[in-house]
């Protein structure tokens, strides 16, 4: 079988300025593939993160550079491709993520089946959130009501004014929150109190209250706080989880840091081993990174699958978002198309 590839670099805008505790911007670029068996196209998505690697024109490099060994790789043997994608590029998850999921999702067209009943999960999945990032508190009620339809919100902290930012939202609103501190929280102390504050604020659980590196405090913060504590920043990879026993009670799993659908099933397996509530998450992506990442969301407790709906615009159709239910189709594969 002869399969071709391309690739493009796609600019996606946001909505709003989406702002975490270490970044701020208004849109992003990422490297879109198309995979053809001469019948049927597949796609794949890298949407790179700064935290982890080089941006898009690193990974069209990559592509140009190794274009044939990509089009050798096994199109049914899932676990000796990611093998290969690990040594091909091993430092850029976001593109082994983008060309498994590609080769996952032609394989589902070819056989006529999507890509969450290969996995063995469902279509029932639980509401996902709606992310607020950090802004200026005369934004927040314009993004409050942007959100209005959804009923579980994500918020990012990791500022000096978050006491500012949760009460301008509760000014607003009274739903449940999950609060994202990625990584703002640099002492113990700090992230003590923190917890102890919003626990008063009707949060449900805390995700990567402080840096990666302090998984000692991280230990003890979670020994003192009543709110459960998720790793993102820290749980990266399969290798990683291991090392997260008594330290968080859940992992979040990405696609772009992971490395794929073959390696998110197998953080899937290890988190249920290790006994970690499973949430599913995403970069602002379009709907090829959100549907890819949907197809294993039956395995997860808590789900964060809104990088498309924050788009000003998003150029494909994949799974549907209705106020937060994420609509899985039986369309083969993962159900991708063009807008």
């Amino acid at each position: 079988m002869n399969l071709s590839l391309n690739w493009s670099i796609e600019r996606i805008r946001t909505k709003f300025e989406f702002k975490i505790a270490r970044s701020a911007e208004s849109y992003y670029d990422v490297v879109i593939l198309e995979l053809s068996d001469g019948t049927r196209t597949a796609y794949g998505e890298a949407a790179p993160s700064k935290r982890y690697e080089s941006g898009p024109e690193a990974i069209i490099d990559l592509l140009n550079t190794n274009k044939s060994n990509i089009l050798g790789l096994a199109l049914e043997d899932y676990e000796s491709r990611q093998t290969a994608l690990e040594e091909l590029f091993p430092n850029s998850f976001a593109l082994q993520a983008a060309l498994d999921t590609a080769f996952w999702d032609l394989y589902g067209r070819q056989v006529g089946r999507p890509l969450w009943d290969l996995f063995g999960g469902s279509k029932e999945l639980v509401t996902s959130t709606y992310t607020i990032g950090i802004s200026d508190l005369s934004v927040i009620p314009e993004k409050i009501k942007e959100a209005e339809q959804y009923p579980l919100l994500k918020i990012k902290l990791g500022t000096d004014y978050d006491h500012d930012i949760i009460r301008a939202i509760r000014a607003e609103t009274d739903k449940v929150l999950r609060v994202d501190v990625n990584e703002g929280w640099k002492t113990l102390d700090e992230a003590k109190r923190g917890t102890e504050w919003l626990v008063t604020e009707n949060v449900e659980f805390l995700e990567q209250p402080m840096p990666a590196g302090q998984l000692d405090d991280i230990a003890k913060l979670r020994e003192f706080s009543p709110l459960p504590l998720v790793a993102d920043e820290n749980s990266v990879r399969p290798e990683d989880l291991p090392g997260l026993d008594g330290v968080y009670d859940g992992i979040n799993i990405k696609l772009m840091k992971c490395g794929g659908l073959s390696n998110g099933l197998k953080m899937v397996k290890l988190a249920q081993k290790h006994k970690f509530d499973i949430m599913l998450g995403c970069m602002v992506e379009t709907s090829i990174g959100i549907s890819a990442m949907a197809q294993l969301g039956s395995f997860a407790r808590w789900l964060d699958l809104d990088g498309n709906v924050l788009l000003a615009e998003d150029p494909y159709i994949g799974v549907g978002n209705a106020a937060g239910k994420i609509v899985l189709s039986d369309d083969p594969g993962t159900g991708v198309k063009p807008r």
